[in-house]
């Protein structure tokens, strides 16, 4: 009885000695989140990026607790103070469950210029590197365009006309001119066309027999930023 007790706690020895010290928070801390994206709506700006699987180690991650938003504002040209805001949005799950992270900022004042970085939070003392900044400048967006018309006028040329926006959605006169972004929607593809100044277009890519629906986006440009306002409707046609 007692060569195994002996030998039981041998082998509890061994297996002890192989696991080592245990790690500070900051080396096993996640990598940082990569793919960091950031699109302008009417109503509001949506940042997201990938979670991360791995820790800076190249370990698997089973769980991700929160991630912090370094918010940053300033009026344009630089002007001013900075007023510099960090926000922690609870998480709580697992990184191969969800693979982005999502976050809106809805709380946007026109004539300021934003600035965001995310990381993640393993849990104390063990949070990511920042990502990298990204920025834009916000105003309020350009009315809806009105009278948008398309018609056919080739076999396979199709002409669109709108009215300028010359208002912003409180009917207050645009601090910046007005581009316009086409999107042409067809069965199993969708193409959006670089934004232009003039209030009409002639699309001479559309194939004969295809239908097709149009629409068109105002874009205030402010301070570098295209603020994008609501589309008007869809107007579908078979040229």
């Amino acid at each position: 009885m007692k060569r195994w007790v002996g030998l039981l706690i041998l082998i509890i020895l061994v297996s002890c000695g192989r696991k080592g010290p245990p790690l500070p928070p900051e080396a096993v801390r996640p990598e940082v989140p990569r793919d960091f994206r950031l699109t302008l709506h009417p109503l509001f700006a949506e940042l997201s990026v990938r979670v991360p699987v791995e820790d800076i180690r190249g370990e698997a991650l089973r769980r991700i607790k929160a991630f912090e938003i370094e918010r940053v504002m300033r009026r344009p040209g630089g002007e001013g103070p900075e007023l510099r805001k960090v926000l922690r949005v609870p998480f709580g799950g697992s990184p191969a469950r969800s693979p982005r992270f999502y976050w809106r900022d809805r709380d946007l004042h026109p004539g300021w210029c934003y600035r965001y970085r995310v990381r993640a939070v393993k849990g104390w003392r063990s949070v990511s590197p920042w990502t990298p900044a990204r920025k834009f400048c916000w105003s309020t967006p350009p009315r809806t365009p009105e009278g948008f018309e398309v018609h056919r006028i080739l076999p396979h040329t199709v002409f669109l006309s709108w009215w300028p926006s010359r208002t912003d959605l409180h009917g207050l006169p645009l601090p910046g001119p007005v581009l316009y972004r086409i999107r042409r929607r067809s069965a199993g593809e969708e193409i959006t066309f670089p934004p232009l100044r003039a209030t009409s277009f002639f699309d001479s890519s559309a194939r004969a027999g295809t239908r097709y629906c149009y629409s068109v986006e105002p874009l205030l440009s402010y301070y570098g930023t295209l603020v994008p306002g609501f589309r008007t409707p869809e107007i579908c046609i078979i040229p």
